[in-house]
């Protein structure tokens, strides 16, 4: 073989050559096809962390309500509403806990604030239809948020006396729900994230700090809820819908998401 001539590979080196980027780094297989060894001992490090994590939850709900108090108290001062904070006590079980509410009544749906969302809910709908496929995303999710807004137009032209719900419900069921999804956290994760092959403090970090943001993000998403229906009940459908128990679920993908690229054991 002459020394122009292409070298033979083996089998070895080119199952070698498949597994490699084009800077030469293994490509390690995706976690999906990925083969999980999962031991009795894990099982249990899983079963351990999960309740741990869980009773600590359920003890510290009285002081979570406590600390969510406060925020829509100061937050109740500095805009000035009408009306008090006032604490709605709940009970699951054994656990005596409250959550926050506002005694402040929903703004009306006024002919000044109708006709002006009604301009905007058209003028974003007419915008949407200049922005180019490549932005296909933002259209659709721009066009979402029109359906949901004119429908509540729509509602509120016509019925506006029947609607059910005032701002105090509101409130309570809102924090109600994200107090609930705080709650399952620990056994979502442990069915899903504690599954794959993370140290288990990436494991129980993760966990936390997604409760803990939670924790922290609800009183303030919602007492700018309650800033917004004060002035206008209105809005209270795009709130409920995109704004209120979604979002905080999309938070949570989010940071599921960031934990997933996190380096596992053995790429550690």
């Amino acid at each position: 073989m002459s020394a122009t001539s292409p070298s033979v590979l083996n089998e070895v080196q080119i199952r070698d050559i498949r597994r490699r980027g084009w800077r030469g780094g293994i490509i390690t297989p995706h976690r999906a096809f990925a083969r999980l060894d999962f031991s009795a001992r894990d099982f249990a490090g899983i079963v351990a962390s999960v309740l741990a994590i869980g009773s600590a939850w359920m003890l510290s709900l009285r002081y979570v309500g406590e600390f969510w108090f406060h925020v829509f108290r100061f937050w109740h001062h500095i805009l000035r509403l009408e009306g008090s904070v006032a604490r709605a006590p709940q009970q699951w079980g054994p656990i005596h806990f409250s959550l926050p509410t506002v005694l402040v009544s929903a703004g009306p749906p006024d002919a000044f604030t109708w006709w002006t969302t009604a301009a905007t809910t058209l003028l974003v709908l007419w915008i949407t239809f200049g922005i180019s496929e490549e932005h296909l995303p933002a259209v659709y999710l721009l066009r979402f948020l029109v359906i949901i807004q004119g429908t509540a137009l729509a509602y509120f032209a016509f019925a506006a006396a029947k609607f059910p719900h005032d701002l105090p419900s509101y409130t309570v069921g809102m924090l109600h729900f994200g107090t609930i999804f705080i709650t399952l956290l620990p056994l979502i994760l442990g069915f899903s994230y504690f599954l794959f092959d993370f140290h288990l403090v990436q494991k129980v970090g993760l966990t936390i700090g997604i409760m803990a943001y939670l924790v922290i993000f609800l009183p303030f998403q919602y007492m700018l809820h309650v800033w917004i229906i004060h002035d206008s009940i209105l809005f209270m459908p795009l709130l409920y819908f995109v704004f209120g128990p979604f979002l905080d679920v999309l938070i949570f993908v989010s940071l599921y998401s960031w934990g997933m690229s996190w380096r596992s054991r053995d790429e550690i």
